[in-house]
This record gives structure tokens, C-alpha cells and sequence, in this order.
């Protein structure tokens, strides 16, 4: 088993920056800014971002919100949606909360006027998706979700006088006292340590998608708050679980755009190179289906055409009725030469979401005391092994809320301010390269942890990342893109022995060498922590 270190840097309370917060929120994407305006506004609250607050998942969501609104849906039938496309791991309990509490949480953000679409009578326009057997998606501005929302969230939030915002602002530790409770964290401003102390510490870090070399996610997102939690002893769940979406643009300017999930569901089609539509042949629901068996059946088609990428084609449907539903993905087409109301749009799967994160329950409690966690990064397992479409911006508003309703509740105490400090034991420095070290990394994830994985690929990888961790845990690390690298090494070293150690095929995860799903001996969570191991939960 490698091993990790406790602290990435040197740092010192005694001589080292220190602010003193009730909250401490780590990420700007729906997750934390929804909790950041549900939290009391007597707490006194530090909204930190790695970059600007426009930069995360969210403002890259196109699809929209899922929500049982419409007259002919409900939450129950939404929970089964869900748990169907889940492949028998979620959570029902976690999955009742989610649609039960989704109408609750659409209203508070109409209420803050964020502008859905609204069609001529001005109700909202409810959009399908894959495998939903009801339109039930809310969007705004057409494919522009995900920053229609942040962007009014953090409006909201900026004029709050007991919210501090730090930008360009590294997440490097978080800190503990003596009985593994959560105290505080290390942050990197402009290369100094700066230290939070609080007594609530709330991770909204985001997923883990740029371990990929094919991903839809934003460079930012290298798994530095599961990283973090895994290091200060913090379990985290389902690491395998990684979804690919299966409709990414394939263009030699562009291999990381998504073309929504919703230009399916609004009558997209799938060809090959050949010419040939291909899904019905691999599920009843055709383009439709999961996107887990459609992001496999691409896989196939590429495999037995011996293309890099399929077509996806809406040129049946009404020009004018594209440019408006599609206005981002019909604007991004177009400056790379590709009118998508007279072309087919070639693409193929990337990497495009995390369900597994740092083990949560109902109210975003972690396992370490005072730390909190909801939305990428969290590990609900309300999504299972596959997650239905436009739940994500719906799990970062309902778990978001629920955590600063908790905190609110709360007897605040005073915050824990100890005299705490590291110093390395490593004396190399750091003298590799690290922007070819994480290239060699990312292009290893997606060979032998992609789409279809097998024993003997895994244990390659695996063997791959014990030797960078043996080499890394040698030197002194100082940068932000030294940590980073830190960080994924740890992540993608969890992520392949989980998929070594499931010797199945369930969802997102499927296994050449175990190609059917096994509900005798793998409907079971894996969880991983380095105080106790590798654990299983039913």
C-alpha cells in the first residue's frame, strides 16, 4: 500500500498568516455559493476559490437542473429515474432527499430571480434528457445552465458583508488538532501560507476530472479537496465511479467541449463512420439510454470502425429552433467551421464527472468532525454508479443548503486557534518536470482506467503511480502545480485499486475481464481511508 504524506508544505501558526472564521467554504461553484447564501448571516464566512469565482463545473453545466415540476412527474417518479439509472448502488435514503427537496430549492433560486427559459404563457420550459422518462430539466439561456446560475449566486453573495472572498486561492491542508477534528485550513496566496482557522469547514472542492487527458472539466479540477480530506484521515467512497459523458466535440482545435446531454433529448441522433445509426442496436432507448451503455456503445462503434470519433446529428430539426435551445453549443460549432443545423457535429466520450468523493450523510457531515462536503466532491452515493443527467446542479443545491442549515443550527463555539506547525523531513527538491509528469499521468488514467478497464492495465497503472508517490514522498514540495500533482498521484493510486478490487460491471464502471454486473458479491460501496484501509458498505 504507498503511502501519503500527512502535509504537502511546511508551514507555521506562530509566524505564518492567520484569519479566524465561523465557515470556511472551499469552492465557487453551486455547491458552495448556495451554502454560502443559506448560512446565517451573523457567521462570519471565507468563501475561498483556486482561481476566480467563474472558474469550476458549474459555469461549464449546460444541460440544466433536474426537477419533478411538471404536471404528469413527481419525486417519486423522478427517485426511480434516478435509482434506475444508478445500476443498484445508490442510496435511497440520499436519493428520497434529492427529489423530495428539489421543487423546495427551484422556488428559492425564483425567488432570487435567476432567469429560466419561460415559454410565451411564462411557465418554465422543461427539457428531456437521458434515461428521464419525464421533461423535467430546467435551463437557462438555452445551454447556459450552469453560469446563468453561478453567475447570479455569486452576484448574491458578493454583496454579503460577512462573506470574505479569497481568489487565487490554494487549498493546501486541512488541519486537525489532536482528537482528528477538523480546526482549519492552509491555503497558498501569491506562494504565502495563509491559515483559516473555524470552527466549520465546508469542501465544495469539485470532482477530479482533469486526471483525464479527455475531459470536459476545467484544469482546475485535480482533486485537491478529496486529496486534502484523505490526508487528514477523512474516508472517501465509490472513488471508481467515474462517468464519461458521451458526447464531447471531437475537433483538432477542440477535444473538450460538451455538447449537452439535452441535444439528444431533444431528438439528437448518433452515426457512425460509415454513415450507419447505430444505438438502437445496444438499448431500447437508443440515443436515450444511460449514458454510461451510450458512452460504451461509442466505444464499440470506434473499436469496430476503427474511427476516433462518431456523429451527432440534429439537421432534421428547425434551424431557428436550434440556434435558440443551443445558443453556446451552436456559437461554439460555428467558429470552428461547423454549422450544426446543416452539419452532423462529430464527437466522441471524455471523462466528465466524479461520483465517487469524501463520505458524506444527509447533512454533509464527513467522518472528521467539523468537516462538511456537498456537491462533486462529495461521496452521497445518491448517484450510484452512474448519474442521471442534471442531478449534479440539483445534488450542490439540495446537500448545500442542508450543510448551512446544519451549521445554523448549531452551538457555535469559539473558534479553535492551536499552536500548530510542520516541518518536512524531505530535503530534495522537487527536479522533475511536472507538466510532463502530469501529462504522462492523465494519458495513463484514461489508457488503463477510461471506459473499459482490465486487471492487467489497472495493476499497470497502479504500479506506475506507487513508483511517482515512492519519488514525490522523497522531496519537498513548494508549488501549486507540485501539490496538484501530489494530489491526483493519490487520487488515481485510490481510483485504480478500488477498480482492480471491483471485479465487476456496474454502470460507469465496466471491467473487459468482468463483463457483467454482480449483485451476489459487488452491490457494495468501497471506502478508503488511511486510518483503516479499505472498508465495504452495503
Amino acid at each position: 500500500m504507498a503511502e501519503f504524506k500527512r502535509f504537502c508544505v511546511e508551514f507555521d501558526s506562530g509566524s505564518d498568516e492567520v484569519l479566524n472564521f465561523d465557515v470556511v467554504i472551499i469552492g465557487t461553484g453551486v455547491a458552495g455559493l448556495y451554502t454560502a447564501v443559506n448560512l446565517d448571516k451573523k457567521l462570519k464566512v471565507a468563501l475561498v476559490t483556486k482561481e476566480t469565482m467563474q472558474v469550476s463545473n458549474t459555469n461549464l453545466a449546460q444541460g440544466g437542473i433536474a426537477a419533478p415540476l411538471s404536471h404528469d412527474d413527481s419525486p417519486d417518479i423522478h427517485y426511480m429515474d434516478t435509482i434506475r439509472a444508478g445500476s443498484g448502488l445508490c442510496d435511497s435514503h440520499m436519493v428520497r432527499i434529492l427529489v423530495d427537496e428539489a421543487i423546495e430549492n427551484i422556488n428559492i433560486l425564483l425567488k432570487m430571480n435567476i432567469p429560466f427559459d419561460l415559454d410565451d404563457e411564462g411557465e418554465i420550459i422543461l427539457g428531456q434528457e437521458g434515461a428521464h422518462s419525464r421533461r423535467r430539466i430546467i435551463h437557462a439561456s438555452g445551454d447556459a445552465t450552469g453560469r446563468i446560475v453561478s453567475e447570479h449566486l455569486g452576484h448574491v453573495v458578493k454583496s454579503y458583508k460577512n462573506v470574505t472572498i479569497f481568489e487565487n486561492a490554494f487549498l493546501v491542508d486541512i488541519l486537525t488538532d489532536e482528537q482528528n477534528t477538523a480546526i482549519g485550513v492552509l491555503l497558498k496566496i501569491k506562494n504565502k501560507n495563509v491559515i483559516l482557522f473555524a470552527k466549520n469547514i465546508v469542501l465544495a472542492s469539485g470532482g477530479y476530472g482533469y486526471l483525464y487527458k479527455y475531459t470536459t472539466n476545467p484544469e482546475v479540477t485535480t482533486g485537491d479537496g478529496c486529496a486534502a480530506a484523505v490526508r487528514c484521515g477523512a474516508k472517501v467512497v465509490d472513488m471508481e465511479l467515474v462517468q464519461f459523458h458521451p458526447t464531447v466535440l471531437y475537433h483538432e482545435k477542440n477535444k473538450s467541449f460538451l455538447i449537452s446531454e439535452a441535444v439528444r433529448g431533444e431528438g439528437g441522433l448518433l452515426y457512425n463512420s460509415f454513415g450507419e445509426r447505430f444505438m438502437p442496436k445496444y438499448h431500447p432507448l437508443a440515443e436515450l439510454a444511460p449514458r454510461d451503455i451510450v458512452s460504451r456503445s461509442i466505444y464499440f462503434e470506434l473499436q469496430r470502425t476503427g474511427s476516433e470519433n462518431v456523429f451527432l446529428d440534429i439537421t432534421h430539426l428547425d434551424a431557428n429552433f436550434i440556434r435558440k435551445r443551443f445558443p453556446n453549443i451552436y456559437q461554439k460549432c460555428l467558429e470552428l467551421g461547423i454549422d450544426i443545423t446543416k452539419q452532423r457535429i462529430p464527437v466522441a466520450p471524455a471523462q466528465h464527472y466524479s461520483m465517487g468523493g469524501v463520505l458524506s450523510d444527509e447533512f454533509g457531515r464527513t467522518t472528521v468532525e467539523n468537516l462538511f462536503v456537498c456537491g462533486e466532491a462529495a461521496g452521497t452515493r445518491v448517484h450510484g454508479a452512474n448519474r442521471l443527467a442534471s442531478n449534479s446542479l440539483l445534488e450542490g443545491l439540495v446537500f448545500g443548503r442542508r450543510i448551512a442549515q446544519y451549521i445554523n443550527g448549531r452551538l457555535q463555539k469559539n473558534v479553535k486557534h492551536i499552536a500548530i506547525c510542520h516541518r518536512s523531513l524531505s530535503k530534495k527538491e522537487f527536479d522533475l518536470n511536472v507538466a510532463t509528469e502530469i501529462e504522462g499521468l492523465r494519458s495513463k488514467m484514461s489508457e488503463y482506467a477510461g471506459i473499459v478497464r482490465t486487471k492487467e492495465g489497472l495493476e499497470k497503472l497502479i504500479d506506475y503511480i506507487v513508483s511517482r508517490l515512492e519519488i514525490l514522498n522523497t522531496m519537498r514540495l513548494s508549488t501549486q502545480k507540485e501539490i496538484e500533482y501530489y494530489n491526483m498521484l493519490m487520487i488515481g493510486y485510490i481510483l485504480a485499486n478500488a477498480a482492480l478490487m471491483r471485479k465487476e460491471s456496474r454502470g460507469s464502471h465496466y471491467r473487459k475481464d468482468f463483463p457483467y454486473q454482480d449483485d451476489v458479491n459487488w452491490k457494495k460501496h468501497l471506502v478508503y481511508s488511511n486510518i483503516y484501509g479499505w472498508e465495504e458498505i452495503f
